[in-house]
């Protein structure tokens, strides 16, 4: 049965960036249909199943958002103002149903993950494997398109992001961060060889290097600016939170320097399209992200209390749109999770989600001392806050699994090998030696019998000064 769940959590990984990144509702309903058979195979093997606090808290959270979205969209509320003139906060009634399957799914991925890394710690390593093969479908699918000259994500013409490099996706930004995670599932596996010698390292692990590479160029192809800025900050912090013992950190600083100057340089050489794309940012007669991210902060300002309710962003950006922004477009996102949350359940539940993050990556953090595992929870930290900020497309299964696979497995692990410490105080792992003392003034308790002591061995050296 456990290999049924595991390959079930692993299927995920590769066939939801297959399935146009997964949030499609059909898509998602494959995935959770495999998520549901992973949980029964987890339920039905023999032995007893504990739930930690940790997924406990998760649950309470997701039942939590889904009890607001249902009473947001409840007939309760006085009768709001036009245009949204209806007994209900949330525009669209019915629009709850996608963020509880949604949530519900999430939570019995983390759930399943979590239950999987106490059987077998070494989960987080076979999880990056995963998401090195699927960057590698991936990469296969994207550059056999261009090199065909097909504008197609395999199930439909593209509309836009013609010309980058998008795999199955739709979004060059959701093939970009695939890449950025697979240069780290790679960095995380080269840092698994102990070799302390660079070259030996090279020779047993240096394959995981020529990989990332590999889907660093990738990346540079997808043209996507995030994505790029998610593997450089992601790469860098990884590499300088695992330092190697034989290496000065002088000498590695300035190496490190030198790495990230050359890998910039490269870039701009590689691929002059993703360079003007940087330098389109300083042009003022573009629409921005910011009229987007002005026009969320007004609809935010209007109801910062009890927000919009689920699927309403779009009718909200509408509503509210500055004189900048392209009315043309159909805009269901304000291309910042953060903002759509507020849109959607308002401040005081964002301000309760950022506080129990914070708490989460506080007690991770404080738990966690092995230092490749410490960095590679860090890094996706920063990798998520760096999509959540600029994009939606965090919220795609294809994105989201491995984020949260990886940084549950490699947290359960932890967990793991904490458990498996002896307790606090018996260094050696036994159980401590009786106090003659204590039991003298314990007469109630049968004293144990204590083996005599062996008589001393006699001192041959004595014995030789006295005959001399």
């Amino acid at each position: 049965m456990l290999w049924l769940a595991q390959t079930c959590l692993m299927a995920q990984i590769i066939l939801a960036p297959l399935l146009l990144g997964g949030l499609r509702p059909w898509a998602l309903t494959i995935l959770a249909i495999l998520t549901g058979i992973g949980m029964l195979a987890i339920c039905l093997r023999p032995g007893p199943m504990q739930i930690s606090k940790h997924l406990l808290y998760l649950w309470i959270g997701i039942a939590g958002l889904i009890g607001w979205a249902i009473l947001q969209s409840l007939p309760i509320w006085p009768v709001q103002a036009y245009p949204f003139n209806a007994p209900h906060i949330a525009l669209a009634p019915h629009g709850w149903l996608n963020i509880a399957a949604y949530l519900i799914w999430m939570g019995g991925v983390a759930s399943l993950t979590a239950l999987l890394a106490r059987l077998n710690t070494h989960l987080n390593i076979t999880i990056a494997h995963t998401i090195v093969i699927t960057c590698a479908i991936q990469v296969a699918l994207a550059a056999g398109a261009d090199l065909m000259g097909w504008q197609t994500t395999f199930w439909f013409a593209k509309q836009a992001h013609l010309g980058d490099w998008t795999g199955s996706f739709a979004n060059r930004t959701a093939f970009g961060i695939l890449m950025a995670f697979g240069i780290l599932a790679c960095l995380f596996l080269y840092d698994q060889s102990r070799m302390l010698s660079t070259a030996k390292r090279l020779d047993q692990a240096g394959g995981w290097l020529a990989i990332a590479v590999l889907f660093a160029a990738a990346l540079l192809e997808s043209h996507s600016r995030l994505a790029f800025i998610m593997a450089l900050v992601g790469g860098v912090i990884f590499i300088i939170l695992t330092p190697r013992e034989n290496v000065q950190s002088t000498k590695r600083l300035i190496v490190i320097t030198l790495g990230i100057i050359a890998t910039i340089t490269i870039a701009i050489l590689a691929s002059p399209e993703l360079f003007d794309r940087f330098t389109d940012l300083a042009r003022g007669d573009l629409i921005q992200r910011d009229d987007l991210w002005i026009t969320a902060l007004h609809a935010i300002a209007e109801r910062p209390l009890t927000g919009w309710g689920a699927d309403s962003i779009g009718l909200v950006i509408a509503h509210f749109a500055t004189p900048d922004l392209n009315a043309n477009a159909q805009w269901f996102s304000s291309h910042n999770l953060w903002l759509d949350g507020a849109i959607v359940f308002g401040v005081p539940i964002m301000l309760i989600l950022l506080a129990a993050l914070i708490i989460a990556i506080k007690t991770v953090l404080a738990t966690c001392l092995q230092p490749d595992t410490r960095a590679l929870l860090i890094v996706l930290f920063v990798m998520a806050m760096l999509g959540t900020i600029g994009d939606w497309v965090m919220l795609m299964p294809a994105l989201i699994l491995p984020l949260v696979m990886l940084g549950m497995a490699s947290f359960e692990a932890v967990l793991a090998a904490h458990r498996a410490l002896p307790a606090r105080g018996d260094h050696a792992g036994q159980s401590p030696v009786p106090d003659p003392e204590a039991l003298r003034q314990a007469p109630n308790h049968r004293r144990p019998l204590l083996p005599p002591s062996a008589p001393a061995k006699p001192d041959q050296t004595a014995f030789r000064s006295a005959a001399d």
